[in-house]
């Protein structure tokens, strides 16, 4: 019974990341604008989420931080520098 849950929690897991495009990640810049849902140039708390879980599978350390302790909201907040609930390229240190 467990084996099956935890097989159930991984594919839910895996399709959730894969619609956000976490299935290839590429540079931090190829990563906010593949995340960049809405074409708006910053990313929402979701967007970033999505982001995040890009940079994780590609191995940056912070990014695998943040998915591990399940910091999304305390990184965006800290990141989010002008409080507009945004996160711009620069914000990011994307160039």
């Amino acid at each position: 019974m467990v084996k099956w849950s935890l097989l159930a929690a991984a594919c839910v897991h895996a399709a959730a990341m894969s619609s956000c495009g976490v299935a290839r990640a590429g540079t931090p810049a190829e990563d906010y604008a593949a995340c960049d849902a809405d074409r708006s140039g910053a990313l929402n708390p979701a967007e970033f989420r999505c982001f995040i879980g890009r940079a994780a599978q590609a191995g940056r350390a912070r990014a695998v931080m943040v998915r591990d302790n399940n910091a999304y909201d305390r990184a965006f907040t800290r990141l989010d520098r002008d409080r507009n609930g945004q996160l711009s390229r620069p914000e990011l240190q994307i160039g």
